[in-house]
């Protein structure tokens, strides 16, 4: 899950972005790439790799999720089906 910055939550299940997100927008606007030392551009570039690992999770949680979701509705389509013919077999036999 995530969660920003400001959340009182301390579960270590969360992914803390808002930070993250910060520092690479500060990194971005505080100084031109001519005026930033080496560090500065290696700690830039590794916050936005971490940046898009994180949303390449998410997209991964989301597809597995709509994944789920409709498999899910499959089921519950067959179990309908299953219980529409049992209704109609029964109607059958009272008939």
């Amino acid at each position: 899950m995530i969660r920003f910055d400001d959340d009182d939550d301390d579960d270590d299940d969360f992914i803390v972005i808002k930070p993250l997100s910060t520092d690479l927008r500060l990194s971005v606007i505080c100084s031109s790439d001519w005026q930033k030392t080496d560090a500065q551009k290696k700690r830039e570039k590794l916050l936005l790799e971490e940046l898009v690992a994180i949303v390449n999770k998410r997209d991964e949680l989301v597809q597995s999720l709509d994944s789920q979701e409709r498999g899910c509705k499959r089921d519950i389509d067959d179990k309908l089906i299953q219980l529409s013919n049992l209704i109609k077999q029964v109607m059958l036999a009272m008939s």
